[in-house]
């Protein structure tokens, strides 16, 4: 048993997929919870190992396995959030059947690694504010780091399944920064983080802060900068529990496992309602957060001011390609367009 955790812990393949930038803290892993909210989550979402599908663990033809080359340069575009009445607010469930959103501006943009368009719309009432994505992707992937079992060496490992996801990048440091890890400059971003498999299936996006700083930090992933030399680059979550635990199996129960599993977040963590929808090729995600959520680690939005922020449809962290994921770019994600929320004020007249 202790040969077992340690290699999943420690082995050069768990290094490899486990490993990145502040992904799951190990307190957070399940069984690590104090008892009274370990008991809370096993009572509302026990977690129950079954099969994964193999038809999710075989690499999609449509995915992106290399960068795509620019189709423009980047630009500076504003979204612009149009105030509505309570009685217009969205259902966060995906669908975006309410009227409203046919009457929100949109913008496009562009992600990095991919350079497919994304659309996003925006609308807010006095106390919160929403969002709808809608980008392309041919098929949904919603699996990650299904567990494999090793006949050889009778584990489980990491398979290279990885989900499709979605990043909110938001600027803490004010309008004047670029927020890009590809020449990267010295700053700090709120991250909203949608996850087709840990986070969609309780109806949130995880929420986290990121650094990067030319001060060393431990646990800090090392970055160069044409400008600024070697900054590092570090990601946290919010204070409180986020929408799924971990579990690691040391007896065969089946050739894939789940690797993670549905609980309800708390906290600072649950700050962000968001429900994607896959429909004929296209991921449509609506998001609601509370204009001020009161929590010192989440930007303050006001309205009539304008925020810095940009937007992936892959991880951003800072990394390279990696061939035998099914997603290879998926850590490979970054910011592409300057993009500028302005929030409108309601008209007085």
């Amino acid at each position: 048993m202790t040969n077992r955790c340690r290699y999943v812990g420690y082995g050069i393949l768990g290094l490899l997929l486990l490993g990145g930038c502040g992904e799951e803290s190990a307190r957070e892993r399940a069984g690590n919870e104090p008892p009274a909210v370990a008991q809370a989550v096993q009572a509302a979402t026990p977690p129950q190992p079954g099969a994964v599908p193999a038809s999710a663990l075989q690499r999609q033809t449509d995915e992106f396995l290399e960068f795509v080359p620019p189709k423009r340069s980047p630009q500076t575009i504003e979204l612009v959030s149009m105030p509505i009445a309570e009685t217009d607010v969205p259902v966060i469930d995906g669908v975006t059947r309410e009227p409203v959103w046919t009457r929100a501006a949109a913008i496009t943009t562009l992600d990095f690694a991919s350079q497919r368009p994304i659309t996003l719309q925006a609308v807010h009432t006095a106390e919160q504010i929403f969002f709808r994505v809608t980008y392309p992707d041919a098929a949904s992937s919603e699996t990650h780091k299904s567990w494999g079992w090793d006949l050889r060496e009778s584990i489980y490992k990491p398979m290279p399944d990885r989900e499709d996801m979605f990043v909110f990048k938001w600027s803490l440091v004010g309008n004047n920064v670029h927020l890009g890890l590809n020449k990267a400059e010295p700053h700090r971003a709120d991250i909203w983080f949608w996850k087709a498999h840990r986070t969609n299936s309780t109806g949130y996006a995880d929420d986290k802060w990121q650094l990067v700083s030319d001060d060393f930090q431990a646990k800090a992933k090392e970055l160069t900068s044409p400008a600024h030399g070697s900054l590092f680059f570090r990601r946290v979550g919010d204070e409180g529990l986020s929408a799924y635990s971990e579990k690691q199996f040391y007896e065969y129960q089946g050739e894939t496992l789940p690797k993670y599993y549905p609980r309800q977040p708390q906290g600072s963590r649950a700050d962000i309602r968001a429900k994607g929808v896959w429909e004929a090729g296209y991921w449509t995600i609506e998001w609601a957060r509370k204009l001020q959520t009161g929590h010192k680690d989440d930007l303050v939005l006001i309205p009539g001011l304008t925020y810095l922020f940009g937007v992936s449809c892959y991880e951003i962290a800072g990394d390279k390609i990696h061939a035998k994921w099914f997603q290879p770019l998926y850590r490979a994600g970054d910011v592409f367009d300057r993009l500028l929320l302005r929030i409108a004020e309601k008209d007085a007249s």
